[in-house]
């Protein structure tokens, strides 16, 4: 699915632009502002999708002098379903956070990072993941650690369609990566949503891991 502009895995390009705006906002907006927000260049193919969709019901047309004024019409028998695809993206990134919190074994930090993070997914964009695990394994944490990791990596692809890619790493390796300035380490600081644990900086500043719980 299109991780950033979940609408978009079922409908056009300008429809999908169209609903997102108006679903994230119960202001009237005329028909170039909602282009403008929706990032269309083309001015005539977000008219003619509201046009489209207001034929249908989904959008109500106001008349404010010459201009004309869209909303979504939140009535609409499909306006909960739009609502609810709109904000996919807010609800994978729940649904993951919920299942690392439960976790036997509990990271000390994961994060949503890279395109998804800055709102730049698409169709075939992986869900990128940082994942900083204890600072100490026995073996039969460990295994139930790595088991963690291949069973979300599977719902995520269930849920979605996308691959989640991980980056795994220790506490020792994200100072290291600090100290060199490395450029991911700032994209982790700028862009990351955390999704468990404790932010990077706490993390850091820090001397001791958490203790594993099995």
């Amino acid at each position: 699915m299109d991780l950033s502009h979940p609408l978009a895995t079922l409908l056009s390009a300008a429809d999908a632009g169209a609903l997102a705006v108006l679903a994230a906002t119960e202001t009237p907006l005329t028909g170039r502002r909602v282009a403008e927000l929706a990032g269309e260049r083309s001015h005539s193919s977000t008219l003619r999708a509201l046009n489209r969709l207001a034929d249908q019901g989904v959008v109500h047309v106001q008349q404010a002098g010459r201009a004309k004024l869209y909303v979504l019409n939140r009535a609409h028998v499909l306006a909960p379903a739009i609502l609810e695809i709109a904000a996919s993206a807010t609800t994978i990134r729940s649904r993951v956070a919920q299942t690392i919190a439960d976790w036997q074994v509990q990271s000390l930090h994961a994060s949503v990072y890279g395109s998804s993070a800055r709102g730049q997914a698409h169709a075939g964009s992986d869900l990128d993941i940082l994942v900083v695990r204890p600072d100490r394994l026995d073996a039969e944490a460990q295994s139930i650690w790595e088991a963690q990791l291949v069973s979300l990596e599977e719902d995520v692809f269930e849920w979605t369609g996308n691959p989640l890619s991980w980056l795994e790493t220790t506490r020792a390796d994200l100072k290291r990566a600090k100290a060199a300035g490395e450029p991911i380490f700032q994209s982790w600081q700028d862009d990351a949503i955390l999704l468990a644990g404790r932010p990077i900086s706490a993390l850091l500043r820090s001397s001791s891991g958490n203790k594993r719980s099995a």
